[in-house]
């Protein structure tokens, strides 16, 4: 079996976060802009800053429900999944070579929070008999909560200087060195996948 960095994958979002990290407010209030005429452009920074936080670190801000599809298992009794605080898993679903769906038992594998990881239970292995082209689907659940507030604060703060930078400096991307400095470095405590 390969290594899971070697093995075809993708990520696809099948529940949204229901709320952003920063709100339109805070983010005026951070910039110190008035009035309501520029509040579609701020969300929308917001939103944009916090994809990008999210890419950067590997991590759901906001709780948000993934599936997480594989070509093949990894050789480790593990798989560790792309976005972190892994919450909890909610299936694991494997598609044999004639594409039926079997639901791989719970009491055979466990969420392990801490280090992002799913890992096999004594005595159990993966399901061997699947297709050639996504053959297993976690669905799984990650992030810090459902409130913005549940966010640590350092990564809200990288949201916030993110969407500062871009409203200011709109027409031009002139000092974004020292901007994406900054950015860098507010973000590179939670880069690391054991922080949490």
């Amino acid at each position: 079996m390969p290594s899971q960095a070697d093995i075809v994958s993708t990520l696809i979002e099948v529940t949204a976060p229901s709320a952003e990290p920063v709100t339109t407010a805070e983010v005026k209030a951070f910039l110190r802009v008035d009035g309501s005429d520029e509040d579609t452009l701020i969300a929308a920074l917001a939103v944009a800053a916090r994809d990008a936080v999210e890419a950067d670190t590997g991590r759901s801000l906001i709780t948000t429900t993934w599936d997480y599809t594989l070509d093949r298992w990894p050789t480790a009794r593990r798989v560790a999944v792309p976005r972190v605080p892994l919450v909890s898993v909610t299936s694991i679903t494997t598609y044999d070579v004639d594409n039926a769906a079997t639901t791989f038992g719970a009491a055979d594998y466990r969420a392990d929070t801490a280090h992002g990881v799913i890992a096999l239970d004594d005595g159990a292995s993966w399901p061997t008999d699947l297709r050639a082209v996504a053959g297993i689907v976690i669905r799984y659940v990650a992030g810090y909560g459902a409130a913005g507030s549940d966010v640590p604060q350092g990564l809200r703060m990288a949201i916030l200087r993110r969407a500062a930078y871009d409203f200011e400096h709109r027409a031009s991307a002139d000092g974004r060195d020292a901007v994406e400095a900054a950015y860098l470095e507010q973000i590179a405590p939670y880069r690391e996948r054991g922080v949490a």
